[in-house]
């Protein structure tokens, strides 16, 4: 093939050097080598983009960027990737058999050691209930939907202070725990339940906010979590 030339002006010449810096900033990483999901591939794809994001263009990674990362990064490792409809609920990704739902936070009271998700899902049924048996049958049904058709929570966490990402894994099968509830636990029109209830220190917090009519885990105990990777940008 006849070798192809082109120049590039002064701007983009610039451009291209800051991308480049930006791309081999100091980065101290670590991941689990054992993670269903990452790999060499995927560590170096991840990362790029990251650094892209973040150092390139000035932004934390966050939302729809880390979704499109995460999954990119995905399809780069090899991995079996097929992206959700619209109208899927609960989910965002497959990958290989596992359906996962992509969360980010960048929140200035995040804590090392808990997790919270704002909005797990939707639920509209929250503001027309109006006694503590309607609340549990109706959180019942969904969280059954939820922990059939979702395997893990995947949460991308920005520390501010410390420059610090992390990608944390919420086990779903640690919110089958709600079928547990007795019926007395939704007496409030808005409840706010430890769970499991009585034990010391919980795996997490079920709210049911009526004022958004959505669901909210709070204090996600990350022992029982699995973190996949960190990188501190130095």
């Amino acid at each position: 093939m006849p070798e192809v030339s082109f120049s590039i002006s002064t701007a983009e010449e610039r451009r291209i050097n800051e991308l480049l810096a930006a791309l081999r900033s100091n980065v101290d990483v670590s991941w689990d080598k054992k993670s269903f999901y990452l790999n060499d591939v995927f560590i170096e794809e991840f990362q790029s983009r990251l650094l892209s994001q973040h150092v390139f263009l000035g932004t934390p990674l966050f939302q729809e960027n880390f979704d499109r990362a995460f999954i990119a990064s995905a399809e780069c490792a090899g991995l079996e990737v097929v992206e959700a409809v619209g109208g899927q609920r609960f989910w965002d990704v497959r990958i290989g058999n596992r359906n996962l739902s992509l969360k980010s936070s960048k929140a200035k009271s995040l804590r090392k050691d808990r997790l919270h998700i704002s909005k797990l899902t939707e639920a509209a049924w929250i503001q027309d209930c109006r006694s503590a048996k309607l609340r549990r049958d109706h959180t019942f049904d969904l969280f059954r939907s939820y922990c059939e058709e979702v395997d893990e929570i995947i949460q991308l966490r920005y520390f501010q202070k410390t420059r610090t990402y992390e990608i944390v894994g919420i086990p779903v099968k640690i919110l089958q725990k709600v079928l547990d509830l007795p019926v007395s636990a939704f007496n409030a029109d808005g409840p706010t339940i430890n769970i499991p209830i009585g034990q010391e220190i919980p795996d997490f917090t079920l709210k049911l906010d009526r004022s958004d009519a959505k669901i909210t885990l709070a204090n996600i105990n990350k022992a029982v979590c699995k973190v996949h990777a960190n990188w501190v940008l130095r």
